[in-house]
């Protein structure tokens, strides 16, 4: 709070914001960047660590099964979880009864 007979000045102007929102096109395409170039390397080097071990059924050997399943996985977690809720959800005043 500022007085009539307050001379100090503020290093800071209320407009200005953090260095993420004066250049946020800037940060949003470094991060593109990043992610572009972390595919392409992945890319490149993933044959080399490849442990080529065979598939024990059928769907195994579609590509990308195992992000596709991992990410159907947590999604099933997560919807599980939201329906436990209903189960174990306590009421609102239950600490103050």
């Amino acid at each position: 709070m500022k007085t009539e007979n307050d001379n100090s000045q503020d290093t800071l102007q209320d407009d200005e914001g953090s260095w993420c929102e004066r250049n946020v096109n800037l940060f949003i395409a470094g991060l593109v960047i990043a992610c572009i170039a972390t595919l392409v390397a992945q890319l490149i080097f993933s044959p080399m660590f490849d442990d080529h071990h065979p598939a024990h059924f059928e769907i195994e050997s579609i590509f990308g099964f195992e992000a596709i399943f991992g990410f159907v996985a947590f999604v099933a977690v997560v919807f599980l979880g939201w329906l436990l809720r209903f189960f174990v959800k306590r009421d609102e005043d239950y600490y103050d009864s």
